[in-house]
């Protein structure tokens, strides 16, 4: 269970980051009720557990960044981070590890994307500096999306476990 004050203050970072974020009222309210639907769930689960909400000050902050930096397009894409994270963790909950994964990948893929794009929009990248940073993220993302669908596919997820608490193994 999370402390007591991290749903009023992600709360307020999920107001907050959809208050100031420099996009179209319509945009900013679709992804203000993204996380608010997902931080309804967060707190509907919080006494069984689950991981999906412990991203979410992350992924307000990544939606907040992307505006701030005027990467409305790449805001588009971050628009799929909530369902997805929630379809992730629904997934594990209910043992279809393979489909998991595949959420896992998509989603992972498309953070690290959201990410690539904040930093090279923000820094204002060009040449060989892009050509660098993006290669040294496509490098850490594949690695890291690589080995977390390896770990969710090789191990037994039981129902309702806690996936960071699962063993590998037969």
């Amino acid at each position: 269970m999370r402390s007591p004050v991290f749903y009023p203050l992600s709360l307020i970072l999920i107001v907050l980051s959809a208050a100031l974020v420099p996009l179209p009222p319509w945009l900013r309210a679709l992804g203000g009720g993204l996380l608010l639907g997902l931080w309804l769930y967060g707190l509907a689960r919080a006494r069984r557990g689950g991981r999906v909400v412990g991203y979410l000050p992350g992924h307000a902050l990544l939606f907040l960044g992307l505006g701030l930096v005027g990467a409305k397009a790449v805001v588009f894409a971050w628009l799929l981070v909530p369902p997805l994270s929630l379809a992730f963790e629904l997934s594990l909950t209910r043992g279809r590890r393979y489909l998991a994964a595949a959420v896992y990948a998509i989603l992972w893929l498309d953070l690290f994307a959201c990410l690539h794009q904040l930093v090279a929009q923000g820094r204002d990248l060009a040449g060989p500096g892009f050509l660098a940073w993006s290669a040294g993220m496509a490098a850490v993302a594949l690695g890291f999306v690589g080995l977390g669908v390896f770990r969710l596919v090789s191990v037994d997820v039981n129902r309702g476990e806690n996936p960071a608490k699962i063993e590998s193994g037969a």
